[in-house]
């Protein structure tokens, strides 16, 4: 069993830590630890080549670190748990499972085949965005301490402010202004955002969300319905599904799963059935 960790302190962390240890003590199983760093090419490396000699990998973390572990398992025949212990814990949260259910999966015998989406040569496993979503991520990675109101506030800060920008998708209608654009494997983002409640993990296609608010009155209304799960009634939101996407504009930062990954142009789709999930 390959198991990694973001170091940190939280309780909910560190109870996951400790049981697991006791699990493996009583099954008398081999368990070797990996502590992310700040590194993610250097981790991506290492983890690639510790999967080659696993057939299962556990995920103590949140979104992030479940993504390092995506980029690392794609294309291996190891398997995937999740212990959630993150910030928003977004891709942990549309299975709806209590905390004694998670540990249950880790070493249970059910599992399922679930999709990946890609950005040029890295995978992201829940929702990447352009516009406003990478603006608030990068403004929660600069804060000190990070903690679930943490996207809410800086949402907030920026709401008003933050200027919007332009996208052109080739061989798309999507060639025009937007708040955001969000291409979604997952149905949450920022903490427990359902910004894509029709999206699934199974059907091989990407939900797209482009939000298109034209004044200011039109921004506090869809940030609102976004809270309620209720902005695809609302006519500055549109969305559409797809495989395969062209972005052409250029240097516009991308974020995916709660990470700055690099900047446009680029190329998005999606990886059916790239990864086995336990539980």
């Amino acid at each position: 069993m390959l198991v990694v960790v973001k170091p940190g302190d939280s309780q909910c962390k560190q109870a996951h830590i400790h049981w697991l240890q006791r699990q493996n003590e009583v099954k008398k199983l081999h368990c070797y630890w990996f502590y992310t760093t700040p590194n993610f090419n250097d981790d991506l490396n290492k983890l690639r080549r510790l999967v080659a000699r696993h057939c299962l990998l556990v995920v103590i973390g949140g979104d992030g670190t479940i993504h390092l572990a995506a980029n690392a398992l794609v294309g291996s025949s190891c398997e995937l748990a999740i212990l959630p212990a993150g910030t928003g814990n977004d891709f942990a949260r549309q299975f709806n499972r209590t905390t004694m259910q998670w540990r249950e999966s880790v070493f249970s015998h059910r599992k399922s085949q679930i999709d990946v989406g890609f950005i040029n040569q890295r995978y992201f496993i829940n929702v990447m965005g352009l516009g406003y979503s990478a603006h608030v991520v990068n403004a929660v990675n600069k804060s000190s301490k990070r903690h679930p109101l943490s996207y809410i506030w800086a949402a907030l800060k920026a709401l008003f402010s933050y200027q919007g920008v332009f996208v052109r998708v080739a061989g798309s209608k999507v060639n025009k202004k937007v708040m955001m654009l969000l291409f979604a494997n997952g149905q949450y983002f920022a903490a427990g955002i359902k910004c894509a409640p029709n999206a699934t993990l199974h059907d091989g296609c990407l939900q797209v969300v482009s939000v298109s608010p034209d004044s200011h009155w039109a921004r506090v209304k869809t940030f609102l319905m976004m809270l309620c799960a209720k902005h695809e009634k609302i006519s500055c939101v549109s969305v559409s599904c797809g495989r395969h996407f062209d972005i052409v504009t250029p240097d516009l930062d991308i974020e995916a799963d709660g990470e700055l990954v690099g900047k446009t142009p680029a190329v998005i789709g999606i990886r059916q059935k790239a990864l086995t999930l336990r539980g």
